[in-house]
Parts: C-alpha cells; sequence; structure tokens
C-alpha cells in the first residue's frame, strides 16, 4: 500500500529532479568516455544524418538557449563532427551536417539511447509506462498553467 501523506505529494518537484539527475549522469559519464558531452551528443542526435538541419529548428528540438546552442554547434564544427552549409533561398539560413566523424558519434549515442530506454522497458511493465508519462504530461501541464497564470 502506498503511503500517500502530504510529504510525498509537496516533493513531486525533489523526485523528477532526483530522477533526472541520475539519467543525466548516466548520459555525461557515458559521453565522457567518448570525449564528449551530453549536450553535445544530444545535439548530434538531433540533426537528420541525411539531409541536415535547420540550425533554427534545433533550438526549439532541444529545448536549450540559443546562445548556449550557438556555443555547441561551434565547439561540434571546432571538433569536426559538422559542417554548415547555406541553404540556396536564404543566405542567412544554415543547414546543420554531419561529417563523418560527427555521423558515428551521432551513432553511438543513439545506441546510448536506445539501450537505456530498452532496459527500462525490460524492467517496468507497459502500463506503468504508460501511467509515468500521462502523470508527466499532467505534470508539464500544471507548471505550465502555474507560469502562465502569473503573466
Amino acid at each position: 500500500m502506498m503511503d500517500h501523506n502530504k510529504d510525498k505529494i509537496e516533493n513531486v518537484d525533489l523526485v523528477l529532479k532526483q530522477t533526472w539527475l541520475a539519467v543525466s549522469k548516466m548520459y555525461t559519464e557515458l559521453a565522457q568516455e567518448h570525449d564528449s558531452t551530453a549536450v553535445q551528443a544530444l545535439t548530434l542526435l538531433k540533426i537528420d544524418p541525411k539531409e541536415g538541419t535547420r540550425s533554427t529548428n534545433l533550438g526549439p528540438k532541444m529545448a536549450i538557449e540559443p546562445t548556449s546552442l550557438t556555443r555547441i554547434i561551434k565547439l561540434l564544427e571546432d571538433n569536426g563532427y559538422i559542417y554548415k552549409e547555406k541553404t540556396t533561398t536564404d543566405k542567412r539560413e544554415v543547414i546543420i551536417k554531419l561529417t563523418d566523424k560527427g555521423l558515428n558519434s551521432r551513432n553511438m549515442s543513439k545506441e546510448v539511447v536506445v539501450n537505456f530506454n530498452k532496459k527500462v522497458m525490460e524492467k517496468i511493465a507497459p502500463e506503468k509506462i504508460e501511467v509515468f508519462k500521462d502523470v508527466m504530461h499532467e505534470i508539464m501541464k500544471i507548471a505550465n498553467e502555474l507560469l502562465n497564470n502569473r503573466k
């Protein structure tokens, strides 16, 4: 029987933070083994391996600040993971494409993410995963409502 006392309810944010920190730490340490960072690996995963991805589309896909993204893109470019290509229609628009090194690194990152998700699916019943996703969406809605109501 689960204990639904007041303390547990108040600590939803703590459970979220602790869980995300554990996942984040795992990704960070795995990335470090390949001389990378979790954010760089995530960025590579968001770049279309065949077509490339418009730089303006990357930010919203990753939920990070444009200045941080600019820094990450520069680092990835300097380290030979990506290159920039101007679009034919708008010269200001840039498409980020993967080099062979970037593609290899992206594939390794994808394997890590796929393996983690597979492990979760092996150990947690599908119906629990569905409930978890529903609850997370509800929590996100509540947080967004509270944020929007103060404006």
